[in-house]
C-alpha cells in the first residue's frame, strides 16, 4: 500500500509540474530572453534541422553586470552578446575589449538538446 501511494505521490508531482527550460531560476532571466528561447522551442519542435538544437544560452558576469552570450556551433560568425535589457553589444567595443579574459561565473541559462559546450 505504501508503494502505491508513494507512486501516486510521485506521478502527481511530475504530471504537475511546469517543465522548466531554464537551467538558472526563471526570475533571473529577462522578459525578452525567454521569448526567444521559446521561440526557438518551437522552431526545433517544427524544424529539427533548423540547427537551433545545437545553441545554448550563457549568462556571464562582467563588471558588475549580467551579460547574456548566444552560442551556435554551426554559425560562422562569433556568439552574440546581450545587456540584460536586450540590447546587442559587440565584443570590438572599448568596453568589451577584455570581455573573454575578466567575465566570470558562467551559468547556462538554456541549452539545445544537442548543443555541445566548446
Amino acid at each position: 500500500m505504501k508503494k502505491i501511494l508513494i507512486l501516486c505521490l510521485l506521478s502527481l508531482a511530475v504530471i504537475s509540474c511546469e517543465k522548466d527550460y531554464y537551467l538558472i531560476p526563471a526570475d533571473e532571466v529577462p522578459k525578452w530572453l525567454k521569448t526567444r528561447i521559446a521561440e526557438d522551442e518551437k522552431k526545433i519542435e517544427t524544424n529539427p534541422m533548423s540547427g537551433l538544437d545545437v545553441a545554448a544560452w550563457i549568462r556571464y558576469k562582467y563588471e558588475s553586470e549580467y551579460l547574456f552570450e548566444y552560442r551556435n556551433g554551426l554559425s560562422s560568425s562569433g556568439p552574440e552578446l546581450y545587456h540584460f535589457d536586450g540590447d546587442k553589444t559587440m565584443f570590438s567595443l572599448g568596453k568589451y575589449l577584455d570581455f573573454e579574459s575578466s567575465r566570470c561565473c558562467k551559468q547556462f541559462v538554456w541549452k539545445g538538446p544537442n548543443y555541445i559546450d566548446y
